[in-house]
């Protein structure tokens, strides 16, 4: 504050005081010291009011400053009617509507703040030099550190996208692309670059969705029919070669058409499996999200299915022993579809085993499950294992057992009628009862598969992902 300016407005309004005093002093009303007396207090007052306008000027100022630099501005000090004029009033109003505007603003930007972070997809705001000004709970669970006044590169280096980010930053216009995210595992992403403004400057908004399991689900999808049409075409390929044999140079020859009907009978016999199979398993996987929730007796199921089977094993050279520790508590479970899965784990027992090998199935209630059992770990579940004394498999191929059409050795699986689909419908079918496949194999050894089933007594674990309920282990 200018002490000359102070005095000279204080002057000036004591001006008005001074003029009047003057007048009644030279036309005789007043006496000259009390009119001194009246000028000098009208002086002290101009000067105080002076002061306190001078005062009112200079935050007024120092808030206008601010508004235009757009930093946060001091609201206006209150000051009483010897203060204050009509701008410094209209700018008192101005600045409690600016202190509402502000805190309207701020429940704004929270309220947007938590709708962001509820968003499943990850987001982040890229400011001026591509440094990212704002991400979401998704973009930081996604990159695993606070990616917030970092360069964008810090968090996705995809030269595709840094260049979409710069063309928004110039406002050219929003972009669509595919990126890959390094693993392991590997994901991919769509990613929609928007250019935005953000206080008054340019930015790009940058959105990701995970195309992971969509590509997966359409990559098994061409996978699966062309594995379908390969499974079909040979004995088909098969078929037509015979008939065309049989019509032609075979026709007289009954030892050869003795032997092609028996051959053609057999790859017949292994189309109808592998379409029984194929729709066997599309039937499960409709009914996949449908938990069953009829009490079934385990153990009679398993009789059924040892009863069944004991003349293929005999067929093969094979025993069945069949052991039930305890008396074992019912299930909750679609019987047809336990049956089923029961009867593909004894039967490839008994197909992979070895000749003259025997084939275990065991059952037992366990109070609570080990943590080999995935979401049945801890939980009462019944265990059955189903074990055979055969080569067994590498620990390379253990992984992929109970993908569709997955064979160790396909010649092999092929001479004994396999279709390549029996695990994956073991598979399948655990996943709709809640349970847990566990595959133990060595070279040599021989092969143990493990189903844990939840009891009807207790609960369903949640629901097992889509990568299934299947684990593998090595000796």
């Amino acid at each position: 504050m200018q002490p000359k300016r102070l005095l000279l407005r204080s002057l000036w309004l004591a001006l008005p005081v001074t003029l009047a005093l003057l007048g009644l002093a030279l036309l005789g009303h007043l006496a000259r010291p009390p009119a001194l007396l009246a000028w000098l207090l009208g002086l002290v007052l101009s000067g105080a009011l002076a002061w306190l306008r001078e005062r009112r000027l200079e935050a007024t100022g120092r808030y206008l400053e601010a508004l235009a630099e757009g930093r946060e501005a001091d609201p206006l000090p209150e000051f009483g009617p010897l203060g204050g004029d009509e701008l410094a009033t209209a700018l008192h109003r101005l600045d409690r509507a600016l202190a509402e505007q502000r805190k309207r603003q701020a429940e704004t930007d929270r309220l947007l703040a938590t709708l962001l972070d509820a968003l499943p997809d990850p987001l982040l705001l890229v400011g001026g030099e591509r440094t990212v000004v704002g991400a979401n709970k998704a973009a930081v669970a996604l990159f695993g550190q606070q990616p917030v006044e970092k360069p964008i590169e810090a968090s996705l280096r995809d030269p595709g996208l840094l260049a979409a980010v710069e063309e928004a930053l110039e406002e050219h216009g929003e972009a669509q692309l595919t990126i890959q995210l390094p693993g392991p595992p590997s994901r991919a992403f769509g990613v929609l670059v928007v250019p935005v403004r953000l206080r008054r400057q340019a930015a790009a908004l940058v959105g990701l969705r995970e195309l992971t399991e969509q590509l997966m689900i359409e990559r098994m999808r061409s996978d699966f029919v062309a594995n379908a049409s390969h499974e079909l075409r040979t004995p088909l390929t098969a078929l037509r070669g015979f008939i065309d044999t049989l019509a032609g140079p075979a026709r007289d020859d009954p030892e050869a058409r003795e032997r092609f009907l028996q051959t053609m009978a057999a790859e017949a016999a292994r189309m109808s499996r592998l379409v029984d199979d194929l729709l066997s398993l599309s039937r499960i996987e409709q009914t996949e999200h449908q938990p069953p929730n009829v009490r079934v007796d385990l153990a009679d199921c398993l009789r059924s299915v040892v009863r069944s089977l004991r003349g293929y094993a005999e067929e093969h050279n094979a025993t069945l022993d069949l052991k039930l520790v305890d008396p074992l508590p019912a299930v909750v479970a679609d019987r047809d579809q336990l049956v089923q899965l029961l009867t593909n784990l004894v039967d490839n027992a008994i197909k992979y085993g070895g000749t003259a090998g025997q084939v275990t199935i065991q059952a037992e209630h366990v109070r609570a499950a080990p943590p080999g059992a995935g979401p049945l770990t801890g939980r009462s579940a019944v265990r059955v294992l189903v074990r055979d004394r055969g080569p067994g498999i590498a620990r390379e191929h253990l992984p992929r057992v109970t993908e569709r059409f997955f064979r160790v050795d396909p010649g092999r699986s092929r001479q004994l009628g396999g279709t390549g689909l029996g695990l994956a419908i073991v598979k399948h079918i655990l996943r709709r009862h809640r349970g847990h496949l566990l595959i133990e194999s060595e070279l040599g050894e021989g092969t143990t598969v493990t189903v844990f089933l939840p009891t009807a007594d207790r609960r369903p674990p949640p629901a097992p992902g889509r990568d299934g309920p299947v684990d593998v282990a090595q000796h």
